[in-house]
């Protein structure tokens, strides 16, 4: 492949690299300057359910019973699909014990997705209980066929079951939990310690994820600290967005985020239909400024959020995970010194203290297609909502022939010529503008950011195939990175085809610090003969890396310059330690 068109290609071991990654690789960093994304499609992708009069998906429909309208202009339905999540999914492609990969498919992930995110990091401690123990009720039915992902949100984003398994595990877990738990003094209790299966399954379902979260209206806390404390929040809830945005950017099918939670912090972008009016304020333009608070101040971090979830199509369905509330009586409001009651009347302006439903996790919902469930104890029957609305649904995409992209949210309204039916579909997009690339300054913290994630991110599919290499002086790993040239190069005037990317090999230990980064910069500029050779037989390049002692993780990413599209693969390396370990004993 080095011989085709002008492809050049650039190798370097980057010492300074190294040194940049390591001062930057906590994850999320704080990030300044110019991090937003460019997009060079404009394609809408929408998802689609639709349900008859007793909520049973109603399956025969074709393109030609669906309507688009943005903002109330009817668009033509560029491609259409209906996915049954119920059919016996196509036989995954297995991939050899040496060869990792980031496309979903390959894992044999079915053709929706399911992710449950429990969120200790926005919820109250008594919400925390309370929605774990309705979690743990719906796990209780569910069967080991079944497929759902179960993330955590905390200090960081934590992986407890991987959406492309089944539930054996989870089926497994509470069986465990339900004895360790029980009463009966005729059973024997399952000791955790001597478990053979998923302790971080059995950590989640115990409460040991959960934590006391600071109180953002607590008191003894001083304005300036809270603002800090909020902020922080809201970056690590921004980032763990963009995080599973990536990781489900090409899952085909319906992308469901049942996110139990009662905040979503000061997020209140959802509430307005100007984004960019929006960036503009978080831009310190009115006045709102947080000295001290990580400097993401500036909107990028909100900008590529919001690209990102547009981009995947995921539908948020958030369930409150505070449960029933009553209103306050008011019978706690008593003097400090005499502990009478001040109130003269329990029911004094009862109205006014209704508990309300959080708006923007209704707006939240609304907006991306989802469902919201507040003020009621059975948090699992949203849960199963989520489930059941993934079972079946339509796919539609439309390019729009509007030529506005100032940030402006866009309405998308879908009707179908079926009396009675019930659609639920995303409310619409914001129109954005294609942004500058990040700039070379703020790239190895881009980068340190993909690579500390816990999830692998799909936007770019990539597969790596790992063998091992010695000779007498040293110890050697070939990585073979196979991409798809299509998703890369983009046609340009003159009828060429061009891209900038890079492949950079990043070697972990244990504890998440860098030992080695290697990067391969690709500049293509080829015309459609060559394009055409390239398509056919897909791209593949290979790396010879010293294998670092220590090393526990390859992170290997492919980075598209031109648009900031990413993709991952996360290669253990133990079993090949031991190999090179054992060569290494007997030369």
């Amino acid at each position: 492949m080095a011989n085709v068109g002008r492809l050049r290609l650039a190798w370097m071991i980057a010492a300074a690299a190294v040194l940049l990654l390591v001062s930057a690789f906590a994850w999320p960093q704080a990030r300044g300057g110019d991090t937003t994304l460019h997009v060079t499609t404009r394609l809408v992708n929408v998802n689609v359910v639709v349900t008859d009069a007793q909520g049973n998906p109603v399956k025969d429909l074709t393109r030609e019973d669906f309507t688009v309208l943005d903002d109330g202009q009817a668009q033509k339905i560029a491609f259409f699909s209906a996915v049954d999540n119920e059919m016996t999914s196509r036989s995954a492609v297995r991939p050899s014990l040496d060869t990792f990969t980031n496309r979903p498919t390959d894992h044999g992930a079915t053709p929706s997705v399911t992710v449950l995110l429990f969120d200790t990091l926005n919820s109250r401690w008594t919400s925390q209980g309370f929605g774990l123990h309705r979690i743990r009720e719906f796990l209780r039915h569910i069967e080991p066929q079944d497929h759902i992902g179960i993330y955590v949100l905390g200090d960081e984003l934590k992986v407890v079951q991987d959406f492309g398994l089944d539930s054996s595990d989870l089926v497994e877990a509470m069986r465990r939990y339900d004895e360790e738990q029980s009463h009966d003094l005729a059973k024997p209790r399952a000791r955790w310690e001597e478990s053979t299966g998923n302790p971080m399954l059995d950590r989640f379902l115990s409460g040991k994820d959960n934590r006391y979260r600071f109180e953002m209206d607590g008191r003894g806390m001083t304005s300036a600290y809270r603002r800090d404390r909020v902020a922080v929040a809201d970056q690590l809830t921004t980032a763990s967005l963009e995080a599973i945005a990536r990781q489900l950017a090409n899952v085909e099918g319906r992308k469901s985020l049942i996110w139990v939670t009662d905040s979503i912090g000061t997020m209140s972008y959802f509430d307005r239909d100007d984004l960019d009016e929006y960036l503009q304020r978080w831009g310190g333009q009115s006045g709102l400024k947080l000295p001290s608070a990580p400097t993401w101040e500036e909107g990028a971090d909100v900008e590529r959020m919001i690209r990102l979830m547009n981009g995947a199509g995921i539908a948020v369905y958030t369930v409150n995970a505070s449960g029933l509330q009553a209103a306050d009586l008011d019978f706690r409001n008593t003097s400090p010194l005499t502990g009478i009651t001040t109130s003269t009347d329990p029911v004094d302006n009862l109205l006014a203290r209704m508990p309300e439903p959080n708006p923007a996790l209704l707006e939240l919902a609304s907006r991306t297609g989802g469902r919201a469930f507040f003020n009621r104890n059975d948090l699992e029957t949203g849960i199963r909502r989520a489930e059941d609305d993934s079972r079946f649904s339509y796919m539609l995409n439309y390019y729009p022939d509007h030529n506005t992209w100032k940030g402006e949210w866009r309405k998308i309204q879908i009707r179908v010529s079926r009396p009675g039916a019930t659609v639920l579909a995303r409310g619409g997009y914001f129109a954005l503008p294609g942004p500058r690339p990040i700039p070379p300054k703020n790239r190895f913290e881009f980068l340190s950011q993909i690579a500390a994630s816990p999830l692998e991110s799909a936007q770019l599919p990539l597969s790596v195939h790992i063998a091992t290499l010695s000779n007498e002086k040293t110890t050697d790993i070939e990585a073979n990175v196979h991409l798809d040239a299509q998703r890369l190069l983009t046609q340009q005037d003159n009828g060429r085809w061009t891209g900038r990317f890079e492949v950079v090999f990043l070697q972990l230990s244990d504890k998440n610090k860098v030992l080695d980064v290697t990067q391969k910069a690709v500049e293509a500029d080829l015309d459609a003969q060559e394009y055409g050779a390239v398509s056919q037989k897909a791209w593949d390049l290979s790396a010879v890396l010293n294998f670092m002692h220590g090393a526990a993780e390859l992170c290997v990413i492919l980075h598209d310059k031109s648009s900031d599209a990413v993709g991952s693969v996360n290669v253990p390396l133990a079993r090949y330690s031991a190999l090179l370990a054992g060569r290494s004993s007997n030369r």
